[in-house]
């Protein structure tokens, strides 16, 4: 069997994916090794995986909590201007550190999170081969489809294709400076430059991405290597979150979430509140671990539930609508149970994954510089009431019943085992 290690983003909705996936190479015997910040040692190590921490200087056991903080409190450029800075951060500490660690662990494969910048890197500098993963959208660059950070739907017409490469040559230049600080270690390396900072690295062995092929644009073109399995998630079992289940009293369910991250918009969860105060319907808002506090609102409806922390998979058993931020795991969870969805994007990839929804017909996408309470209630009503948005979702949640994402995930990753070493054996 292997030792295979892991080089993924430090954020939840990036951490969690992987997990299910090393816990699936585990039970097939294979040595497991996260190499990641301080902070996400316990989650890892609870799951039973190895875990070897780095930058413990740079990142200090608290330092993650901070970092949501301000994430949480972010939109837009200003969101997508401190990514850039917390990337650079982990580019020059994974230079710095990454090598020794690695050399001394000698995996025989690393897997590395698409958005790990300087990560593949090391591996082409060790010679250690590598699949790549996308736990959020694939950030593959095809002028066919636009770039998952602007909300712009789906479009064949020349005129959208033509937006698309303007809209990708401005995502590429936005990473301009993670590039020269690639540059710059590649050249002190004695390794070719990277002219297109996302595609140049990917793996040309395998990539694996955890959107179903179903929730992907058509695209004009995308490597073989690059395979659509579905949601990354195992049967562990879930942390037990404290709910008041007796306050749920069998009227229609809708449950709310901004996520992990952007979680801290006040006035986004006010309007939440007062779009739903009055409908035939109880409504569970998470507020956010470590974020808005429920006390901050007052007194609310009878059909309001606010609580910091909610078990969503449960919920969204339940629930007949999801308001959402529209992050990749939590639509993929609303397909999984066949939830459609008011989409609200903030930050980051969600604006993609806005548009996949509503290119699928499962829920529609209000824009954040456009809600309060008027125009979510319109969108919720239109969602509400029309069967055709359940109906997609119900279809998207049959298809995904047929797939075994981590299984086929782990299929992927053997057989790129498989691969390095009949290369690596002498004829």
């Amino acid at each position: 069997m292997a030792r295979i290690g892991f080089l993924v983003l430090y954020a939840t909705g990036h951490l969690n994916p992987s997990i299910a996936l090393a816990r699936g190479l585990a039970q097939r015997g294979h040595e497991v090794v996260f190499f990641n910040v301080p902070d996400v040692g316990a989650a890892i190590e609870s799951a039973g995986l190895g875990f070897v921490p780095f930058a413990e200087q740079e990142y200090p056991p608290g330092t993650l909590r901070e970092t949501t903080r301000k994430i949480g409190e972010l939109t837009g450029a200003a969101s997508f201007a401190y990514f850039i800075e917390r990337m650079s951060l982990l580019t020059r500490v994974s230079f710095q550190y990454l090598p020794a660690l690695l050399a001394a662990n000698r995996p025989d494969l690393l897997i590395i999170d698409q958005l790990f910048p300087g990560a593949s890197t090391v591996a082409d500098h060790l010679g250690i081969p590598f699949v790549s993963i996308a736990n959020a959208l694939i950030v593959n660059s095809d002028h066919s489809v636009p770039p998952p950070t602007l909300p712009w739907p789906y479009d064949p017409a020349d005129a959208a294709v033509a937006r698309n490469a303007q809209g990708w040559a401005g995502t590429l230049k936005a990473f301009d400076p993670l590039l020269a600080l690639v540059n710059a270690q590649r050249e002190k390396w004695s390794l070719p430059p990277c002219s297109n900072f996302l595609n140049d690295s990917f793996s040309t062995r395998a990539q694996i991405s955890q959107q179903p092929a179903f929730f992907e644009f058509p695209r004009a073109s995308q490597p073989a290597t690059l395979h659509f399995v579905g949601p990354l998630q195992d049967d562990m079992p879930a942390r037990e979150i404290p709910f008041p289940w007796e306050k749920l009293d069998g009227r229609p369910l809708i449950y709310a979430s901004l996520g992990t991250l952007q979680n801290r918009l006040e006035s986004v969860f006010r309007a939440i509140i007062e779009a739903c105060a009055p409908l035939p319907a109880q409504t569970v808002i998470a507020l956010g671990k470590d974020a808005l506090a429920p006390e901050l609102f007052g007194e609310v409806a009878e059909n309001i539930l606010l609580v910091p922390f909610a078990p969503q998979s449960r919920l969204l058993a339940r629930a007949s609508l999801c308001i959402t931020h529209a992050g990749l795991n939590t639509a993929l969870d609303c397909l999984v149970h066949g939830v459609p969805m008011v989409a609200m994007p903030i930050a980051s990839e969600q604006p993609g994954v806005a548009m996949r929804v509503a290119y699928l017909g499962a829920g529609v996408v209000l824009p954040l510089a456009e809600v309060n309470a008027e125009s979510l209630g319109t969108a919720i009503s239109k969602v509400w009431t029309d069967p055709a948005y359940r109906e997609a979702a119900d279809n998207a949640a049959q298809q995904l019943k047929a797939l075994h994402p981590v299984d086929h995930a782990v299929r992927i990753v053997e057989a790129t085992l498989a691969e390095v070493a009949a290369r690596s054996t002498p004829a």
